[in-house]
C-alpha cells in the first residue's frame, strides 16, 4: 500500500504533505481541507486521512 507522511507545523499553522500538498489550519474550525475534504484536529487524523483516500498516512510529528 502506498504510503504519504505528513506533520503538523503548528507554528505555521499548516499540514505538510510529502506529496507536496500544503493545507492552513483554520483556527477557528480546528480543521484543515487536504484534496477537497475537511478534516477535524480532534479526530484521528491519520486513520480518517487513510480511510478516506485508501492510502496509508502516517504522522511524524513529535509531539
Amino acid at each position: 500500500m502506498k504510503e504519504i507522511e505528513f506533520y503538523f507545523d503548528w507554528d505555521n499553522h499548516k499540514v505538510i504533505f510529502n506529496d507536496g500538498t500544503i493545507c492552513d489550519i483554520n483556527e477557528e474550525k480546528n480543521s484543515f481541507i487536504y484534496r477537497n475534504t475537511e478534516f477535524t484536529l480532534e479526530a484521528d487524523v491519520e486513520k480518517d486521512l487513510s480511510n478516506t483516500f485508501n492510502i496509508r498516512y502516517v504522522n511524524l510529528t513529535e509531539y
